[in-house]
């Protein structure tokens, strides 16, 4: 598309002169990231207020029944303890049945958000770059809208699973605690690391999933444009993974992804992907716009780019969870 449209401008002869021209690459939004983190914690805040304003007062009454007794558990106290605190848990969950709801909307806005700081970083790239503006080429249809809802359903099971592992692993706590006649005060702040843990993980969720849409979106742009290679650059500290340090400065091309992965893919990456224009080519091209290779490139990514976005299992504890930016 930008051969079509350097050769419909007054410079074009002059811009197609010049090979190998670096763009300024569109980073992953500090803006969308704050938000989407300030609503996931919003989240998280409600179940740890569920916890202590409602669970812990009646795990303190109900201590007696699985205190120790002597050196031993009081086998009686457990038996009738355990269905009491697991319909109570199970009961918690039920009222935040609305979560399904809330997923879909942030979901909704975070990828809204991501693709449109992706089209207007790219949008100010070319303009600056070359004096092309091409934001009425941008589509919100064909393979973007294919990746956009990838990105969107991944971000929803996400979202959702927040408050499922939150219950799952409290109700793994009060049980471990009632087998072993521990103290209240134990699981007090057993239950408040759980806490941590999750917002920990909120917060993981959307450092790594804004730096995903953003890798996504810009490798559709970019081939949606008819670039089809980007120059690899990290964020240049030492957090950076070891192969994704290698891979600084190297060019690659979007159809034949590094062993590493492109930018943004490997959970908790930073790394962007500079594009990199070369607008002496031949030109083959449908009313469109598009390339025919580039049509075919662009769907086959679109097609499997859900797999990318599915890569970060929701764990904080995954691999590179702690930097590899």
């Amino acid at each position: 598309m930008l051969l079509n449209l350097t050769q419909a401008t007054p410079h074009g002869a002059r811009l197609r002169k010049r090979r190998g021209r670096l763009l300024k690459p569109v980073k992953p939004s500090h803006k969308v990231e704050l938000w989407y983190k300030q609503q996931l914690l919003a989240v998280v805040a409600q179940l740890r207020n569920i916890a202590r304003e409602e669970l812990l007062p009646e795990l303190r009454q109900l201590e007696p029944l699985y205190a120790k007794t002597s050196d031993a558990i009081a086998k009686d106290g457990i038996t009738a303890f355990s269905p009491i605190v697991t319909s109570r848990i199970a009961d918690l969950k039920r009222r935040l049945g609305g979560i399904e709801g809330v997923a879909r909307r942030l979901a909704e806005a975070a990828t809204r958000r991501s693709l449109q700081t992706v089209d207007e970083g790219l949008t100010a790239s070319m303009k600056a770059s070359i004096e092309i503006d091409i934001s009425g080429f941008l589509s919100r249809s064909g393979p973007i809208q294919q990746v956009s809802e990838a990105a969107r359903l991944a971000n929803v099971r996400l979202i959702k699973s927040i408050p499922e592992q939150y219950f799952e692993r409290l109700g793994d706590a009060v049980g471990k605690n009632m087998e072993r006649g521990m103290r209240f005060e134990d699981l007090a702040k057993e239950i408040e690391r759980i806490g941590d843990v999750t917002e920990s993980r909120a917060k993981l969720i959307a450092r790594d999933q804004t730096s995903k849409m953003n890798g996504a979106f810009n490798q559709i742009r970019q081939l949606s444009l008819g670039i089809d290679k980007y120059q690899w650059q990290t964020s240049g500290d030492e957090r950076v993974r070891d192969d994704h340090a290698a891979n600084d400065g190297e060019t690659f091309r979007w159809d034949k992804a590094p062993a590493t992965g492109h930018p943004g893919e490997a959970v908790n990456c930073r790394c962007v992907a500079i594009p990199v224009l070369d607008l002496d080519g031949d030109v083959d091209a449908g009313s469109s716009g598009w390339s025919v290779g580039g049509i075919a490139m662009a769907a086959a990514v679109a097609a499997g780019i859900g797999a990318m976005f599915e890569s970060f299992a929701g764990d904080s504890s995954a691999p590179g969870a702690g930097g590899g930016r």
